[in-house]
């Protein structure tokens, strides 16, 4: 790929794929920073936007600590759940 938004394989645009990860990095960020403010539904509203964006382990380990800082217990279970099916898979 080397920074070019065509696979060059099947030269499908990645534009928008890149353009998702960029915004899930800029949602992680923020919440990591509204986190360290103690500004916990921000945080969880950023952590949300970003695991959305792009499913990872660490998205996913912010998510559920943002969920568990506000309260919602079930979004942090459930998010602890997605991620540990994640883990084992590889």
């Amino acid at each position: 790929m080397k920074g070019a938004p065509v696979c060059r394989r099947c030269k499908t645009d990645l534009t928008r794929t890149l353009q998702a990860q960029n915004d899930a990095y800029t949602h992680y960020q923020t919440a990591l920073q509204a986190q360290a403010k103690g500004r916990f539904e921000k945080m969880l509203r950023h952590a949300g936007r970003c695991f959305s964006l792009h499913r990872t382990i660490a998205h996913g380990r912010l998510l559920a600590c943002a969920a568990m800082l506000n309260g919602d217990y079930r979004l942090a279970l459930t998010t602890w759940a997605c991620i540990a099916g994640r883990h084992r898979q590889g």
